[in-house]
C-alpha cells in the first residue's frame, strides 16, 4: 500500500504516512465513524399534529365565531336578534364540513341525510324567527325532496358497483320533476293561484338528457362507439 500523496509505500498497520502525514484509507480496514457535520435528528422526537388535535382547533375556532356573536348581539342589542342565524350558520357548516371529519371512514350514506336534516332545522328556526310561515308549504317540501334524490344516488353510486348510467340518467329526469316542484310551492306558498311556467324547460331539458343518458346505457355498441371518439 502507497501514500496517495508522495507515493511512499506504508505498512497495513499505518494509519497516516509518516513522511507527509497525509491520512491512509484502506479499505480492507474498518474505521469508526467520525463526528457528523450537522446534529443528528431523532425521527422519534419529531412532533406532528394529530388528527384529534387538527379537529379540536377546528372545533374550538366554530365555537369562538359562535361565542363572539352572541357576546357582540347581547351587547349592542340587549337580546338574542341576529345573532341566532350567525349561530345556525356556524353550526350547520360545521355539520356539514367539519363533523365527517372525526371519523375514519364517514358514510355518505348517513351524512346526507344528516346534513339536509340540519339544513331544514336551521331554516325552520328562520321561519319561526320571521314569522314568515312558509317552512310547511315550501322549505319542508323542497328540503326533503332534494334530501329524497341525492340520498338514493349517493346510495346506489355507494351500493352498485355499475350501472352509473341507469343512477345518473334517473337523477337527472328526477331533477327535472324537482324544478317543477319548486315552482308548485313557490306558487302555493307565496302565489295567488297555481300555475306551472318556468319549470317546464328545466323538466323537458332534463327529460331528454336522462333520456340519452339511458339510451347510451342500454346499448352498448353506442357506448363503445362514444369511448372511442371521445377517449373516456
Amino acid at each position: 500500500m502507497y501514500c496517495v500523496k508522495c507515493g511512499v509505500e506504508l505498512d497495513d498497520a499505518e494509519e497516516r504516512c509518516p513522511l507527509c502525514g497525509t491520512r491512509v484509507y484502506h479499505p480492507d480496514i474498518e474505521r469508526g465513524e467520525g463526528e457528523p457535520l450537522f446534529p443528528r435528528t431523532n425521527e422519534s422526537e419529531v412532533q406532528t399534529v394529530s388528527r384529534g388535535g387538527a379537529l379540536f382547533i377546528i372545533t374550538s375556532i366554530f365555537a369562538l365565531a359562535v361565542l363572539l356573536s352572541l357576546v357582540c348581539n347581547l351587547s349592542i342589542n340587549r337580546a338574542v336578534t341576529w345573532s341566532g342565524f350567525v349561530t345556525g350558520a356556524v353550526l350547520l357548516a360545521y355539520i356539514v364540513i367539519v363533523l365527517p371529519l372525526w371519523f375514519k371512514k364517514p358514510n355518505p350514506v348517513i351524512f346526507v341525510p344528516c346534513d339536509f336534516a340540519a339544513a331544514a332545522v336551521y331554516l325552520l328556526y328562520i321561519d319561526l324567527a320571521v314569522h314568515g310561515g312558509w317552512f310547511m308549504t315550501f322549505a319542508l317540501p323542497i328540503t326533503g325532496g332534494a334530501a329524497l334524490i341525492t340520498t338514493a344516488a349517493v346510495t346506489l353510486c355507494r351500493c352498485l358497483r355499475r350501472g352509473y348510467l341507469y343512477i345518473f340518467g334517473g337523477v337527472v329526469i328526477l331533477s327535472g320533476g324537482f324544478a317543477v316542484l319548486v315552482e308548485s310551492m313557490l306558487t302555493l306558498t307565496f302565489g295567488e293561484r297555481m300555475r306551472i311556467g318556468w319549470s317546464l324547460y328545466p323538466l323537458a331539458a332534463c327529460t331528454l338528457i336522462g333520456l340519452w343518458l339511458l339510451i347510451v346505457a342500454i346499448c352498448p355498441n353506442l357506448r363503445n362507439s362514444l369511448k372511442k371518439k371521445f377517449f373516456v
